[in-house]
């Protein structure tokens, strides 16, 4: 084999091995440039925290190599925990990690780890921690309460000046550490002093200066919504004046002069106040009130005083929605007395005096239940107010009665804008103390407005319902009587399909039978002219006897048979029998035809048909007239069907009705009850006749 393979190459075409020669060299110059681009495309690592803060979302997520150097200004313990890392570009937090045992706040720090997405941006899961000995803290950065929120300042040491409004011990798996609220011009910020295990109610109300590191927190979409300082140990909580040891030994202040006169402690630190309570609302608040005013008191603890009792209350004064309020109030009780008398006003009037017992009198227009206490709606005829009455029975009073309303006066704002435009509130609450302040003074009608819509709503549906049922009988009536029209139509039809049949039997057999002798009797007249005259006089009596009954046959023929009426319709119809009734005599036929002709009932048709022939069939024959004119009318309530002559009349009176249907006036009657139609004869002797019948809804 290895004979033939070498013998190939030996005598193969030299162009194939040139061929080979070249797919090597293109292949290993491809190799050596992959090898050489390998290393130009690997990213560099990330060297400081302005780098790793400078990723986008999608970048971070690539987790990046990072090789950072740095100082810790923030570790929650010793051992595995999350920290914090400076350096001279910004900071970075990094998730818990165990570090070194000789790591801590302060110490510099080289770092080997990769990027990670945190709930505010980019952070760094540490792989390393490596300790390079004691470093220096970057110096704090001044900060407001709206800065701290910012992006530039997350991670980063800051620096706050505010009153310490509150303080307490938060437990943390076992531990705990100091929590200070911090009120600043903009609003409160929490300072965690994380290795300050006690509480030090010394702080409350004094200024201070925090420096620590500023962890904001963020919601889901990452935007910062609570602003939060973690600093080390109570050294970075730096005392700039201290508070006043005996708060309750300052000069009480008047309740309508803590929003007005200089705080002796100083602007935003707590007054001391004195007065009865009047109201206990639920969540720790009271209202309080003295000769001057009333205002509403959050107490930082958890019990509250009773109302009526007389306290001395220590709170920072802060504007509520409409009047100031006090917050983090603590108190003390002074003794028992009894409530300050209520103040009669009008709801008009009311909502110049927030915060203190006032009486109302009103009507009741509703009642609900929310909870643990009624809420009433009423109206005194100025103005609409709701009261707030715990531990109620809805049951005790009736809507429409007039109330004695008496509790302390909560005005509500409503639209910011239009409160500060129009200087005026939207209106006011009243909060009593129990149903003792509610005093019924008038009771209400049994027949209220709400009642008697409600009875008119009842009624109303009564009628509705009985409306309903008369219309379902109505309806049912009324297909009923669809259906016996719808019967009696089918019944009429086929009695006219029965007579048409009859009518086209005795045309073609009696009629043209009579047809056929009166011919031949016509023929045997021309040519026996030499006849006997008792033998011309037979024939000429079977001549007439032969006319009268094909004249018989016929009437009988169109009387079957309403052929016409297929044809021509009604007015048609009637047209041409008019004109074969009055063709050879000299009575002149006209017929008018009012509004748009439409197709009627066959059963109106044919009666109306009947009619016109009888009558027009009786002035022939009886009336010695010269003119007959036949109106027919189509108006939207029914049809008008008239006949009218100038002969020389008749007296109604004295027609007697005729036995058979049909003919004559008792059948004109017949007919016309038959279509429930209006028959009226218009005749005297001696003067003009007119005939009209009028049938409705058709």
């Amino acid at each position: 084999m290895w004979s033939k393979l070498a013998t190939f190459v030996k005598i193969g075409n030299v162009q194939a091995v040139q061929c080979h020669f070249r797919f090597g060299i293109h292949l290993g110059l491809t190799v050596v440039m992959l090898v050489l681009a390998f290393p130009a495309r690997a990213e560099l690592p990330l060297h400081t925290a302005a780098e790793v803060l400078a990723l986008s979302p999608e970048q971070t997520r690539m987790h990046r190599e990072v090789r950072l150097t740095g100082v810790i200004t923030f570790a929650w313990h010793a051992g595995t925990t999350e920290f914090t890392v400076q350096d001279e570009s910004g900071a970075v937090w990094l998730p818990p990690i165990l570090l070194p045992a000789n790591c801590t706040v302060g110490t510099k720090v080289e770092i080997e780890g990769r990027t990670e997405m945190g709930g505010f941006g980019p952070i760094v899961q540490a792989e390393v921690v490596r300790p390079l000995g004691l470093g220096t803290l970057p110096a704090p950065r001044p900060s407001t309460y709206e800065e701290l929120l910012t992006a530039q300042f997350q991670g980063q040491r800051v620096e706050l000046t505010g009153i310490v409004r509150g303080q307490r011990v938060n437990p943390e798996f076992g531990l705990g550490w100091l929590a200070l609220e911090i009120a600043t011009g903009a609003g409160r910020v929490t300072v965690n002093v994380t290795h300050e295990i006690t509480g030090h109610p010394e702080l409350l109300d004094a200024l201070v200066r925090v420096r620590g590191v500023n962890l904001h927190s963020s919601d889901a979409q990452q935007q910062a919504f609570l602003p939060m300082i973690n600093a080390h140990t109570l050294a970075d909580v730096e005392v700039l004046a201290p508070a006043n040891p005996q708060p309750f030994e300052q000069p009480p202040v008047a309740l309508n002069q803590i929003m007005r006169s200089a705080n002796p402690a100083g602007a935003g630190h707590r007054v001391h106040v004195h007065g009865t309570v009047t109201v206990v609302r639920p969540g720790c608040s009271f209202f309080l009130q003295d000769e001057t005013r009333g205002l509403q008191v959050f107490s930082r603890e958890s019990s509250c005083p009773e109302a009526g009792e007389i306290v001395d209350v220590v709170g920072f004064p802060e504007p509520g929605a409409f009047s100031p309020v006090l917050r983090d109030a603590d108190w003390r009780p002074a003794g028992k007395t009894n409530f300050p008398p209520p103040l009669a006003v009008s709801g008009a009037d009311a909502v110049k005096h927030d915060g203190r017992l006032i009486t109302v009198r009103a009507l009741l227009m509703a009642l609900a239940v929310a909870d643990n206490e009624i809420v009433m709606t009423l109206d005194d005829g100025s103005l609409r107010f709701r009261a707030h009455v715990p531990d109620a029975d809805s049951g005790r009073w009736r809507v429409g009665s007039e109330l004695q309303t008496t509790g302390v006066c909560s005005v509500e704002v409503g639209d910011w804008e239009s409160l500060v435009t129009h200087r005026q509130p939207q209106g006011f609450s009243l909060l009593a103390r129990g149903p003792g302040d509610i005093r019924l003074l008038h009771a209400a009608t049994l027949w209220t407005p709400l009642r008697i819509v409600w009875a008119l709503l009842a009624v109303g549906l009564a009628l509705g319902v009985a409306l309903g049922v008369i219309w379902a009988q109505t309806r049912r009536r009324l297909r009923e009587a669809a259906r016996t029209r719808a019967a009696s139509h089918a019944q009429f039809e086929a009695v006219i399909n029965e007579r048409t049949r009859m009518a086209r039997e005795i045309h073609d057999t009696l009629a043209q039978g009579f047809a056929g002798i009166s011919v031949q009797l016509e023929v045997l007249n021309d040519r026996c002219d030499a006849l006997p005259g008792d033998t011309r006089q037979h024939l000429n009596l079977a001549r007439e006897l032969v006319r009268s009954s094909l004249d018989e046959a016929r009437r009988t023929v169109w009387n079957l048979r309403a052929q016409t009426l297929e044809e021509n319709g009604l007015a048609g119809a009637l047209d041409r029998l008019g004109r074969q009734l009055t063709d050879g005599s000299s009575i002149a036929f006209t017929l008018h035809v009012e509004g748009a002709p439409r197709a009627l009932p066959a059963e109106v048709e044919n009666n109306l048909l009947r009619i016109g022939q009888e009558t027009i069939t009786n002035t022939v024959r009886h009336s010695g007239a010269r003119h007959i004119k036949l109106s027919l009318a189509f108006r939207s309530d029914g049809v008008r069907l008239g006949v009218s002559d100038d002969g020389h009349g008749f007296d109604p009176a004295s027609i007697h009705p005729s036995r058979h249907g049909g003919f004559g006036l008792a059948g004109l009657r017949e007919r016309a009850k038959a279509m429930h139609a209006q028959l009226e004869i218009n005749s005297v002797p001696g003067s003009a006749t007119r005939i009209e019948i009028t049938v409705p809804y058709v």
